[in-house]
Order: structure tokens, then C-alpha cells, then sequence
């Protein structure tokens, strides 16, 4: 018999945020930025590549999947910790991303998206000049 047993996890998670049977844990997610580019990198333990969608608008990336179940008559369910249904997290990042140029990939149970920053909202240099005076018009 497999009992859930812990006397100290109120004690170290008092506002559930590490989720319970009944409401599982978000996905767990590391944001990276190197120069011109967002690393997003989520756990997807137990997922299909066709049941993930990642979506991107303006500066928000949205990653949507739903794990695979076991749907077996035959099976006695003694622990059940693993989530059901559709998971969603949404990411707000910095600035404008380049939607068109995001691309992600899926390797053993961790999606890795890439979205670059859009040009517009890269940082740039502006050249000063040497003697040009600039009059003020009312």
C-alpha cells in the first residue's frame, strides 16, 4: 500500500505553492537573456509535442500543453500526483518580441523556446555631429 505522507510540508510550503493532489504545481519554467534573445526553458515531463502550443503577442509568451494519461480500465490508481487537464503559463518579457523568428523545441520533457527581441525594440546608437545647431520654431 503507497501512503502520501509529510509532517513538515505545511511547514515548508504555507501558501501551496508547490500544489497538492488536488491542484498541481504550475509549470516549472527558467527565463534566460543572452544579447539579443529570450531562453525560455519549461518542464513538460510526460507530454506529447502535439498537444504543446506556444504562442507569442507583443512581449507575452503563452505555453499550453496537456499531459498524457493513462487511460487504462485495468489500473488501480494508488498515488496520483501527476497534473491533469491543460496546464497554461504565460510570460510577460522586457520588450517587443520578434514573433516571426521565435522557434522552440521539445527534448526529453523540457520545451526550449528561442524569441529574439524585434529590432525596433533593440537598443541602438545615435551618431552626435560635430557643429550642427538646431533652431526652435514656435
Amino acid at each position: 500500500m503507497i501512503v502520501r505522507t509529510d509532517a513538515f510540508r505545511d511547514a515548508r510550503d504555507p501558501f501551496g505553492l508547490l500544489g497538492s493532489v488536488t491542484r498541481p504545481a504550475a509549470m516549472p519554467v527558467d527565463v534566460y537573456r543572452q544579447d539579443d534573445a529570450y531562453l525560455v526553458q519549461i518542464d513538460l515531463p510526460g507530454v506529447s509535442t502535439e498537444s504543446i502550443e506556444v504562442t507569442v503577442q507583443r512581449n507575452v509568451v503563452t505555453i499550453s500543453a496537456r499531459p498524457a494519461r493513462t487511460d487504462d480500465d485495468a489500473l488501480q490508481v494508488l498515488l496520483n500526483e501527476r497534473p491533469v487537464g491543460t496546464m497554461t503559463r504565460s510570460i510577460a518579457l522586457g520588450e517587443e518580441i520578434d514573433a516571426a523568428n521565435v522557434d522552440a523545441d521539445y527534448v526529453d520533457g523540457v520545451l526550449c523556446v528561442h524569441l529574439p527581441v524585434a529590432e525596433a525594440a533593440r537598443p541602438r546608437r545615435v551618431v552626435v555631429r560635430h557643429g550642427a545647431t538646431q533652431e526652435i520654431s514656435a
